[in-house]
C-alpha cells in the first residue's frame, strides 16, 4: 500500500495545483476520519489496531476518496464519505481483502446518490480564475459553506469538446469559440 500512496503523490500535487486548497482540506478530513474510524472498528471487532492501521489500507481509501470529491464540497461530505468507506464498505464485509468493491468508490457512489447537489459543485481550475483564492477564503467555502459563485465552474457537466459542439450549433465560428477562456491554446491545458 505504501507504493500506491507514493504513486498518488503526483496526482495529489496536480490536483492541488489545479484546484487549490480545497483538495488539501478533503485530504486532511478524509485521512483523519479514516484512521479514527479504522481504529474504532478494529476495537469493536477485537482486532489488533496497530498492525491493521500500519498496513495503510485505510489511508489509501481515504486518499482515493479525497481526490474524487469536489473541492468545494462542504466539510461533512468527506467526513461522511470516509465513514461510509471504512465502516460499511470495508469492515461490514470483513475488512481488508474481503470487501468485494473498492471502499472509496462505494462511498463516492453513495454520496453521489444521497447528496447530488453537493457532489456536483466543482471549482474552476486556477488557470481560469481571475485571481487566486486564499487559504482563508477556501476554508470559509468548505467549513462555512460560503461559496463565491464566481469561482464555481458553470460548465461542470460539459467538456471543452461538448462546449464547442453546443456553440457550433448556435452558429458561432471556430475562431469565436476558440477565443473563449476555456480554449486557451492549440493543445488545451492539462485539466482539459
Amino acid at each position: 500500500m505504501l507504493w500506491v500512496l507514493i504513486a498518488l503523490v503526483p496526482g495529489c500535487l496536480t490536483m492541488i495545483w489545479q484546484f487549490g486548497y480545497g483538495v488539501l482540506f478533503n485530504i486532511i478530513i478524509c485521512l483523519s476520519t479514516a484512521v479514527l474510524a479504522e481504529a474504532l472498528m478494529l476495537k469493536l471487532r477485537n482486532r489488533a489496531i496497530k498492525p491493521s492501521i500500519s498496513d495503510l489500507s485505510a489511508i489509501v481509501t481515504a486518499l482515493l476518496l479525497a481526490l474524487a470529491l469536489p473541492t468545494l464540497a462542504p466539510w461533512w461530505i468527506p467526513f461522511v464519505g470516509t465513514l461510509i468507506a471504512i465502516i460499511i464498505a470495508k469492515h461490514l464485509y470483513g475488512g481488508l481483502g474481503y470487501n468485494p468493491f473498492n471502499p472509496a468508490m462505494v462511498a463516492f457512489a453513495i454520496l453521489m446518490v444521497s447528496f447530488p447537489k453537493s457532489m456536483t459543485v466543482w471549482m474552476l481550475p486556477n488557470s481560469l480564475l481571475a485571481s487566486d483564492v486564499s487559504l482563508a477564503d477556501m476554508a470559509a467555502m468548505v467549513f462555512q459553506q460560503q461559496a463565491d459563485v464566481s469561482l464555481i465552474d458553470s460548465i461542470t457537466a460539459a467538456t471543452p469538446l461538448d462546449d464547442m459542439k453546443t456553440r457550433l450549433g448556435l452558429s458561432q465560428t471556430i475562431d469565436e469559440i476558440r477565443s473563449a477562456s476555456i480554449f486557451t491554446s492549440f493543445a488545451g491545458q492539462g485539466w482539459q
